[in-house]
């Protein structure tokens, strides 16, 4: 698939040969927690370890504790650096000596963003990033195993994350798979669409200008000719996602570059609409004057340039065949430097460029079954949108002065309530108006969310692949502790930590002592349940034989289509479901809620608009 010419060889960071502790690998965790595995082990230090493997590329090592062998930072690209930035995705060059994968690799360029899912001015990151870490059970002779591989592609809006958010070491010791985390290119460096920088049509790919789609194709053709030497099965793949990463899924299930690549899928909270290529050049365009008048306005701070003159000097460098030499000698950083000052970070949705990620986007696709029809999950949070109201509390004030009804206090404040302690819900939320809209809102929107995202999707996909199942996660609202149970509850990225079978939960708020019995049971479940799957295509197995029976979806009415995965503070509330969500139906609810708590036309018209769904999947 990949018959470009090899470029520049792999440049080597110094610190990716750092040395470092199992108690280290989980610093700096945004989602996830927990050391790499159990306390005693092999010396991960010595060589002649276990975790010391010679592969296509070269010798490399890794830690080994007494559970889990874990590599980082392996490359399965070039550095798409100098020439190839905007570029597909080339195979790694072989390495000499012993590549040390004992540490975390650099996250790929991006704004730093907090636990809380704050940004900050600070740009981090590294474009020579493309690389993947690697966990499988610790026992002898694992080469000559054939395991399940289970590879998670991480969420962020397609604008942040990192693998060094995630432990798979749970995961795969528990279901007996090798994991796969996956770092690929973000925002501007990872979708990015422009003349200037694409080949003429001497490479259709790279002309696609959806690079951080090309990085996971890569990194799966990476896993098809490596990860037989970690023990894994390159014929039994299961790609995963969330949020972003769902959607990078869903994009690789109708891309014709993926073909053959993956045998099972499971979109989690599935998210983002596909672009048009005309909607992509505008907004590269936008880019492209946000970074000239970051570099203009630092030769001149006193006399800043006006939007009007960054377009005309775009216009001008495009007119004289410049802009490319001027792009590619832009700093990594200033490019999301740019889009941080002069605008805000928007999610990244894939292109549709016709070669990479078809005319139209998912649902033609879908429609027709033209795609790569594996057995799929689709899932969702019971109040996805709940993890991100506080963060919109700015938005809503401006729009909404009475919401809440302080002047003084926004859903920004609840931050505050949630994790600092200084105000009370009832300081943010006084009333119960105060109260009953926000919980309308974020009730409904996640209905929304999964009426769109897994439902209809559901509906479409399952006509040409039965083995499609769905899911809605629950657990948090009845379980969860005060005042997380009513701020977050089973909010976006919540059930994550369940299906890894991660220590702490969302935002490192809502796992107690006293829920701990209910809710490790259903971390058990889930986990056993994708372990059944990641196997054969169906979550009812040998792992999960005493659990209730996922069904599949049905377009039947009134038949079982959902499982529910909830808990109570003993132990696991799991059912099946019959009910059916439909955008229209939720909206219709969504607008009798808020009328019935007495809201104003204004505010039912504005807070649906905010926390709701498009019934488009492309954007014109």
């Amino acid at each position: 698939m990949y018959s470009r010419a090899t470029s520049k060889a792999r440049s080597t960071s110094p610190q990716r040969h750092l040395l470092v502790t199992a108690l280290s690998l989980a610093a700096g965790s945004l989602l996830l927690a927990g050391c790499l595995g159990g306390g005693g082990g092999s010396s991960s230090s010595k060589p002649g370890n276990r975790a010391q493997l010679t592969l296509t590329n070269g010798e490399v090592i890794g830690l080994a504790t007494e559970d889990v062998l874990a590599w980082h930072g392996i490359p399965y690209a070039q550095p798409p650096v100098d020439e190839l930035r905007w570029r597909a995705p080339l195979p790694p060059q072989d390495w000499s000596g012993t590549l040390d994968a004992r540490e975390r690799g650099p996250e790929c360029v991006q704004a730093e963003t907090t636990t809380q899912w704050q940004r900050t001015s600070n740009m981090v990151g590294d474009e020579d990033c493309l690389t993947v870490d690697i966990y499988r059970p610790n026992r002898g002779d694992f080469q000559d195993e054939a395991l399940p591989v289970y590879v998670w592609i991480h969420g962020g809006s397609n604008n942040f994350g990192t693998a060094k958010q995630y432990d798979g070491s749970a995961l795969a010791k528990h279901s007996d798979v090798i994991v796969v985390v996956v770092q690929y290119r973000l925002g501007p460096l990872g979708w990015f669409f422009h003349p200037d920088v694409q080949t003429a049509g001497a490479d259709p790919l790279s002309d696609s200008g959806n690079f951080g789609t090309l990085d996971t194709i890569r990194a799966l053709e990476w896993v098809q000719a490596n990860i037989a030497d970690f023990g894994g099965d390159p014929d039994n793949v299961t790609i995963t996602g969330e949020s972003a990463g769902a959607h990078n899924v869903l994009n690789l299930m109708v891309s014709p570059e993926a073909s053959g690549l993956f045998h099972r899928a499971m979109s989690q909270s599935g998210s983002m609409n596909t672009r048009s290529p005309s909607s992509a050049r505008t907004s590269t365009n936008s880019h492209i004057e946000w970074l000239i008048r970051l570099l203009e306005d630092r030769k001149t701070p006193d006399s800043p340039i006006t939007a009007d003159q960054a377009r005309q000097m775009r216009e001008d460098m495009e007119a004289a065949g410049t802009l490319g030499e001027y792009l590619r000698a832009a700093e990594g950083r200033d490019l999301y430097q740019a889009v941080f000052n002069y605008s805000s970070l928007s999610a990244y949705g894939a292109i549709e460029d016709g070669t990479v990620i078809p005319t139209g986007g998912w649902i033609p696709s879908f429609t027709s079954g033209d795609f790569n029809n594996v057995p799929l999950i689709l899932g969702a949070n019971e109040y996805e949108q709940k993890s991100f109201m506080p963060l919109y509390g700015a938005a809503v004030k401006g729009a909404l002065p009475d919401v809440p009804s302080p002047p003084d206090k926004t859903w920004l404040d609840l931050l505050d309530v949630a994790f600092e302690g200084n105000q009370t819900l009832d300081d943010v939320l006084p009333t119960q108006k105060d109260k009953d809209t926000y919980e309308i809102t974020g009730y409904h929107g996640g209905r929304a969310w999964r009426a769109k995202y897994v439902d209809q999707l559901a509906r479409l996909i399952s006509e040409h692949q039965p083995a499609t199942y769905a899911y809605d996660f629950r657990w948090g609202t009845q379980s969860g502790p005060l005042p997380f149970n009513f701020i977050y509850g089973a909010g976006h990225a919540a059930d994550i930590s369940f299906f890894f079978g991660a220590g702490e939960g969302l935002f490192e708020l809502p796992f107690t002592e006293q829920n701990e019995p209910g809710r490790v049971a259903l971390q058990e479940a889930m986990m056993n349940y994708l372990a059944d799957f990641a196997r054969d295509g169906d979550p009812n197995g040998t792992y999960s034989e005493a659990q209730p029976e996922w069904a599949n979806w049905t377009p039947a009415s009134g038949q079982d289509k959902v499982i529910i995965f909830d808990a109570t503070n003993a132990e696991t509330d799991i059912s099946m479901s019959a009910e059916e969500l439909t955008l229209a139906e939720v909206n219709a609810a969504w607008v009798a809620a808020l009328t019935a708590a007495d809201l104003t036309p204004q505010e039912i018209a504005t807070l649906p608009g905010i926390f709701g769904q498009s019934a488009n999947y492309s954007t014109p």
